[in-house]
């Protein structure tokens, strides 16, 4: 039996990393999870779960959140670990080593230099072109009067922050007024080119390692306050789209799954905006429609296995459900 830990129990990752697994050969398997919360869902999904110090409060240094993981995996001889928390992804980066070196542990996260790409939208932009990559034009505050004056904005533009997620603080500008009035309600903005329309938005997952793309998933989704409702599944979206993602992936030198998030524009050209160095929400989702990553990576990091995935076409809606605890 393969013992499993997954860390961010209560996170929309975390709950799609669980759910995934109980969907695949390893359903069967332990599951040992960490989080920074007491009774969150997926916690009852695991067979154990254990509280980290919490990272993010000042009192707790590094050490004393690596030495709590250290513990727990050690103690629950954990073989593999899953990531679910975008702000520990840094953390187990540079940890990644030390964590594998003194336990019997893989820890399923790339790079720091990959995640440090991924977590920033303008050096995902310097990234693509420095690499001959599609991208999105993207102007930082401090070059924007410049690119202005070089006539090189055309609007309307996005104004978003560097750091940003689920379409927080993002704003759509269609003059230089509203440019520079949204640029100060955002903290440390980019301000990118405006790429296609919401129906021509996707997101994308490619597992690889070593530079070695291994499979990749393109669904076509629906946005509802920042987060996918509703992905689509077509076999003839354009090949370009998947050519393009996984000569992004080769590239970024990622380890295990990547997500891509991208828009095609008026001649049809793929440029991505977010790229998220993680599983992400649709990891469950793209299961149901025969691409379980999570499945992969444990065949091939446990068993020096290479499965093969059979895809379906379909429609995946996403909706609230309700879990039940019983008092004992």
């Amino acid at each position: 039996m393969a013992i499993i830990g997954i860390t961010g129990t209560g996170s929309l990752v975390g709950q799609a990393i669980i759910k995934s697994i109980k969907e695949s050969s390893f359903k069967e398997e332990k599951f040992i999870g960490m989080e920074y919360f007491e009774n969150t869902i997926g916690s009852y999904w695991t067979d154990e779960n254990y509280i980290l110090p919490d990272i993010l409060d000042d009192k707790v240094s590094d050490i004393m959140w690596l030495n709590a993981v250290l513990s727990i995996i050690n103690d629950k001889q954990i073989e593999i670990l899953f990531i679910g928390v975008d702000f520990e992804l840094p953390l187990f980066a540079t940890y990644k080593e030390r964590i594998e070196n003194e336990t019997q542990c893989l820890v399923v996260v790339s790079s720091e230099e990959t995640i440090r790409i991924a977590d920033d939208k303008y050096l995902t932009y310097e990234f693509l072109k420095k690499n001959n990559l599609y991208f999105p034009l993207s102007f930082l505050e401090s070059n924007i009067k410049e690119a202005i004056r070089n006539k090189e904005i055309t609007f309307p533009m996005i104004v978003k922050p560097r750091n940003g997620y689920r379409s927080v603080d993002v704003f759509l500008v269609k003059d230089e007024n509203e440019l520079f009035e949204k640029i100060e309600k955002v903290s440390d903005p980019v301000i990118q080119e405006y790429v296609g329309d919401s129906s021509t938005e996707y997101t994308c997952g490619v597992i690889a390692f070593d530079s070695k793309v291994k499979e990749s998933i393109v669904l076509r989704r629906d946005l509802k306050d920042g987060n996918t409702s509703t992905t689509y599944l077509k076999h003839d979206y354009p090949v370009s789209i998947k050519k393009y993602i996984e000569e992004v992936s080769s590239h970024l030198g990622q380890f295990g799954v990547c997500n891509f998030q991208l828009r095609l524009d008026a001649q049809g050209i793929p440029k991505i905006f977010e790229i998220n160095a993680r599983h992400s929400g649709t990891t469950y989702i793209r299961s149901l429609y025969g691409f379980n990553e999570i499945e992969y990576i444990l065949e091939y990091l446990l068993n020096k296995k290479e499965i093969s995935f059979t895809i379906k076409e379909g429609i995946v809606k996403r909706y609230f459900d309700a879990f039940l605890v019983e008092e004992s």
